[in-house]
């Protein structure tokens, strides 16, 4: 589940003019667009039409770049997600099935904290059957986490992800995996494997180990085991994962700072 470059992720349509020997022009299908807010967006995720553009190739679970046209916006697409459906997941030993419920659980725990770094992501039907629908971030696929971590101005949003990490348990949290939004945030994606009950974390973001939490961090986290789960993230989860949620947030906020890895092994790979 890595994330490559503008050259390497182009989704690839099934219909694109050419042969081998008389290839079709490049034509680079993501659309830039604005700010969008997220109740349009989980909307339009949720009711739109899909259409899907094409395949996003070197992934290792089936993923589409689609269009996605709500019905107030008449025949125009008014944005682009990106389409995950459960028919196109490999099996792992260590997960079940159902992948891309844990991406839309990863959008629900970040939207019930507040802490802004998912894009929108739906579960619905799609033209391959259920899925996981998420917005589309336009973004500089030029960097990524090792590019972006020693400017100041990023420096709360990666401590606030390295946070989320350890409370939804981020068993694959590459470099690749970091966005840098044309909107001047930056954004997480390609959060399926999460949430599994045992703790089994593994990230690069390991340089702010032993930076104290905001304290806003902190009490966000303690009003999360407080409150409890939503509705909407409990149902995506079962009960085991449901309670370790709520233990590791515990314990994160009970800490008040980041974490070291003294193994050195608590990194995925590749590591971009």
């Amino acid at each position: 589940m890595s994330t490559k470059s503008p050259a390497e992720s182009s989704a690839t349509s099934p219909t694109s003019p050419g042969t081998p020997d008389t290839p079709a022009d490049p034509v680079d299908p993501f659309r830039r667009r604005g700010p969008l807010d997220d109740q349009v967006a989980v909307e339009v995720l949720s009711n739109g039409g899909i259409e899907i553009l094409g395949r996003m190739p070197w992934t290792s679970n089936a993923t589409f770049l689609v269009d996605v046209t709500h019905p107030a916006t008449g025949t125009d697409p008014f944005l682009q997600g990106v389409y995950k459906p459960g028919r196109g997941e490999q099996p792992l030993h260590d997960f079940p099935p159902g992948l891309y419920r844990r991406e839309a659980a990863a959008w629900e725990l970040t939207a019930q904290l507040g802490w802004g770094l998912i894009p929108p992501t739906v579960v619905r039907e799609g033209p391959h059957g259920e899925g996981s629908v998420q917005l589309y971030v336009p973004c500089d696929y030029e960097q990524h986490y090792f590019t972006v971590r020693d400017d100041p101005a990023h420096a709360d949003a990666l401590m606030r992800l390295a946070a989320w990490d350890l409370v939804a348990n981020n068993t694959d949290r590459k470099g690749g995996h970091v966005l840098a939004g044309d909107d001047g945030k930056l954004w997480a994606i390609d959060n399926a494997l999460c949430f599994h009950h045992q703790f089994k974390v593994r990230t690069v973001i390991w340089d702010f180990a032993g930076h104290a939490l905001a304290d806003d961090l902190v009490a966000d986290l303690r009003r999360l085991t407080e409150d409890g789960l939503s509705t909407a993230l409990a149902d995506l989860l079962d009960p085991l994962e449901r309670d370790a949620v709520l233990t590791r947030a515990d314990a994160v906020a009970a800490s008040g700072e980041l974490p070291s890895d003294p193994s050195g092994r608590r990194v995925p790979w590749p590591l971009v």
